[in-house]
């Protein structure tokens, strides 16, 4: 066995395909290897595209938010007011009963940021 071993290591032609092989599996990592690096660089593009996005979407709910908190602060400091004068002004009275969207969508943005502040403090 190992007498045979030794002949095929000999011999002239096992050096040539090794070679062969050799050259073979250094060109197929070159292009791996670039293949990785254009991906790579596709993701890093991808990456810094998202977190724009997410820049721009977090002032947009940063912006919302302080417009609802306005909106409450606005409502408690009003109450107190409209109770001493002596009811509510049929203004106010319609805008309660319609319920504008913006009401609405200030009172799910704030439910909502109830719900994932009392989640982060667990």
């Amino acid at each position: 066995m190992l007498a045979g071993l030794r002949q095929i290591l000999v011999n002239p032609a096992t050096g040539l395909v090794a070679i062969g092989v050799a050259v073979a599996l250094a060109v197929g990592l070159g292009v791996t290897s670039a293949n990785w690096r254009a991906q790579q660089a596709d993701y890093e593009a991808r990456i810094a595209e998202l977190t724009r996005a997410s820049e721009k979407a977090e002032a947009g709910f940063r912006m919302e938010l302080a417009s609802c908190q306005a909106v409450g602060e606005a409502r408690e400091t009003l109450a107190p007011r409209v109770a001493a004068a002596g009811g509510t002004p049929a203004g106010a009275r319609r805008l309660l009963e319609q319920q504008p969207e913006g009401i609405d969508a200030c009172a799910r943005m704030e439910s909502a940021d109830q719900a994932v502040l009392s989640n982060l403090k667990k």
